[in-house]
């Protein structure tokens, strides 16, 4: 009986592994912002962060001899992250933390173009994958901000009310900026975060225009065939 409905849930994640990404993806960028400061927001911040590699793991489909490389990474990520809460905090480590953060992401982010790509129609998943690319890109621009942060504390112009900028601030940097909305309490104040700004925004912007032209591509190419059969 126990093993039954285990292999049941494990069908239904499956089967439900797209939408999955998505709520954590979500519930990485929400919930630590409701959270407030101090160790509340660090614990949530590490449990949703946690949820989010371990879905992400189940959604990049590697050969089976990669499976147990991919594992340890996350488990390793996961324990860089649970530090902070734990006492210990470095800036090396909160380098190496982003960093394997970033090139996670974006080998996660080039298995669900490959999804994409690869999809005959344009389904629920599809369209699911493609926010999931999205909020995967806006996540590893505030890993890169942050990065940056740590390495030249004044590489930012912050408000008077962040006192001390966390990975949320970073994220709603990253979005806006991604999205060119610019509203201006958060700006680069050096070259290098200049540079990385208008990356974030170039990307986000021709991501936006690709996705909605290789996607329309796709439905009147279905179109088509549903027609000829």
């Amino acid at each position: 009986m126990v093993n039954q409905h285990y292999k049941k849930t494990l069908d239904w994640i499956e089967r439900n592994r797209f939408l999955l990404l998505l709520l954590s993806t979500i519930l990485t960028m929400v919930l630590p912002a409701f959270s407030g400061n101090g160790m509340l927001y660090e614990i949530i911040f590490v449990i949703t962060m946690s949820f989010l590699f371990i879905q992400s793991m189940i959604v990049a489909r590697v050969k089976e001899s990669h499976k147990r490389l991919l594992r340890i990474i996350v488990i390793s990520m996961i324990f860089l992250i649970w530090l902070k809460p734990a006492g210990i905090d470095s800036i090396f480590i909160d380098l190496v933390k982003l960093g394997f953060i970033v090139f996670f992401f974006i080998f996660v982010m080039t298995f669900l173009v490959k999804f994409i790509s690869k999809s005959a129609a344009v389904n629920v998943n599809v369209l699911i994958t493609s926010i999931n690319i999205y909020l995967l890109a806006g996540i590893i621009g505030a890993c890169l901000s942050s990065a940056f942060y740590q390495i030249y504390p004044d590489a930012y112009n912050f408000p008077d009310y962040i006192q001390r900028p966390d990975f949320v601030n970073f994220l709603y940097y990253s979005f806006i900026t991604m999205s060119t909305v610019g509203y201006g309490d958060i700006t680069p104040r050096i070259q290098e975060t200049q540079t990385l700004a208008y990356f974030i925004s170039i990307t986000g912007q021709l991501y936006v225009a690709i996705i909605i032209a290789f996607l329309i591509g796709k439905l009147l190419m279905q179109g088509d065939r549903e027609k000829s059969e």
